[in-house]
């Protein structure tokens, strides 16, 4: 453990950074904050005592939120490795943890979500400006076999259609772009190339087999690309989806984020209508 020393708005680490630490803070104040540029949200503040960074370390993914000291602040700082051998957990204990630091993380975003609608309006000197919605839907994988493969890595998707697959050849890593999400499975013949896309309609989200013959099945209906029922709307929220027949091992969480609700009004009767500060 070693201490680190912060001036207001430095960062601790960003988004997408590996979690390389554990920390705890002595003396300040951290921002936990998502999204980037303008679309930046605070999450939630921490102050002395708090500790935060353990669920990238625990999980072994990358960092899902930026840290962000407010003022001047003192961090006690414990390396990941160091972390997990003091803690001492066993692989059942740490699977347990590792599952609720996932439920933690999907509470979070929501959160966070439902925050950065709540603010998107704003009054400048020049008028309103309206940063844009985080992305709505999040894909992670939901299987032994897909972790080993990839990490437990949550993919955010904003653009549509987005497909879902196999990435044939020698290849041992997966390739994420704004459009598509690759799985280095060259031996599995029967995970296609592309499997599944995921499709906007208005404000709902669909899945759409691409596959030749194993099909896909969404919350435990079968798709399949020669059939009618080649897609099905996805529920808001949590749902299940498998690139093949049960008991394949290509399983995903496909998780929704709600709506915002519509508050209605213009910018200025929004502005209005918010506590003075």
């Amino acid at each position: 453990m070693h201490a680190l020393s912060l001036n207001a708005g430095e960062t601790v680490f960003r988004t997408g950074e590996p979690s390389s630490a554990v920390y705890v803070i002595e003396h300040g104040e951290i921002a936990i904050r998502s999204g980037e540029g303008a679309a930046m949200i605070d999450i939630v503040h921490l102050h002395d005592g708090d500790l935060f960074g353990e669920s990238g370390v625990l999980e072994g993914r990358v960092r899902s939120a930026s840290a962000v000291a407010v003022v001047p602040t003192t961090l006690l700082a414990t390396e990941a490795d160091a972390f997990l051998k003091a803690f001492g957990v066993n692989d059942k204990a740490l699977s347990l943890l590792k599952l609720l630091c996932r439920r933690l993380r999907n509470t979070t975003r929501e959160a966070a979500f439902a925050k950065a609608h709540l603010d998107t309006t704003t009054i400048a000197e020049d008028g309103p400006k309206v940063a844009p919605p985080p992305p709505r839907l999040h894909l992670i994988p939901d299987s032994e076999r897909l972790l080993r493969l990839v990490g437990p890595e949550t993919i955010d998707i904003g653009l549509f259609p987005f497909q879902v697959g196999n990435r044939y050849g020698g290849e041992t890593s997966p390739i994420t772009s704004d459009r598509s999400y690759c799985v280095p499975a060259a031996t599995e013949t029967d995970f296609a190339a592309p499997h599944f896309e995921i499709l906007q309609r208005g404000s709902s989200f669909h899945i759409r087999d691409l596959s030749l013959r194993t099909g896909t099945i969404v919350n435990g209906t079968v798709l399949s690309r020669s059939s009618p029922g080649a897609a099905s709307e996805l529920d808001i929220g949590d749902n299940l989806v498998i690139a093949g027949e049960i008991g394949s091992p290509y399983r995903f969480r496909l998780i929704v984020d709600p709506l915002p609700r519509d508050r209605g009004g213009t910018a200025d009767e929004i502005s209005r209508s918010r506590p003075a500060p």
